[in-house]
């Protein structure tokens, strides 16, 4: 008889905070515990309103290290970026929704890109880990099977060349220069 491991993490919350960008939309997140439970963190386990995000579990440390020393100035959400390891551009602006979700954050009057510091964090982290949870063991991305072809880029694909030749397909400033440089080198005297 086997045992079953212990669970990574216990889910004690579910919930969905509304992105702060212009498009709107809502993140679903969970936070969880430690099985300890004396540990939390946040992971961002939905986007429904599009754009990437990285599904790492983040440390609640890690985020509260991202705060001003001085807990009245006003922060970007950018500040939350070293708390991830995933470098999606999207991460601190959904940070800060969901502590803005959570009441740990509250907008600046007349600056809708800068956060303060509210509520007591010390007390939210004290319900939380004080919930019932259940265990919860983040998604894991699937590695191809041995053997298995690797997906391919564009590039990669097989009859796909474009000839060097071909300087109808290529783009940009670069291109226009060096066509424009030949066309010099072509033309007749008058």
């Amino acid at each position: 008889m086997t045992e079953s491991p212990a669970p990574a993490y216990l889910a004690l919350k579910t919930d969905t905070a509304q992105k702060l960008g212009r498009t709107g939309g809502g993140i679903t997140f969970k936070v969880l515990a430690d099985p300890e439970r004396q540990q939390l963190f946040l992971t961002i386990v939905g986007n429904d309103g599009g754009g990437y995000y990285s599904r790492e579990v983040v440390a609640f440390d890690a985020v509260e290290a991202c705060l001003p020393v001085d807990r009245a100035q006003p922060l970007a959400a950018k500040a939350f970026a070293p708390a991830f390891v995933g470098r999606s551009s999207n991460n601190p602006g959904f940070m800060a929704a969901i502590l803005r979700a959570e009441g740990l954050l509250v907008g600046v009057e007349d600056k809708p890109h800068q956060h303060l510091v509210a509520g007591d964090w010390a007390a939210w982290k004290a319900t939380l880990l004080a919930l019932p949870g259940e265990p919860y063991a983040p998604p894991v991305k699937e590695v191809p099977a041995a053997g298995a072809p690797p997906e391919m880029t564009q590039q990669d694909i097989p009859g796909d060349e474009e000839p060097d030749d071909h300087p109808g397909r290529r783009k940009g400033r670069k291109h226009r220069d060096v066509k424009a440089a030949e066309e010099m080198g072509h033309a007749r005297p008058a």
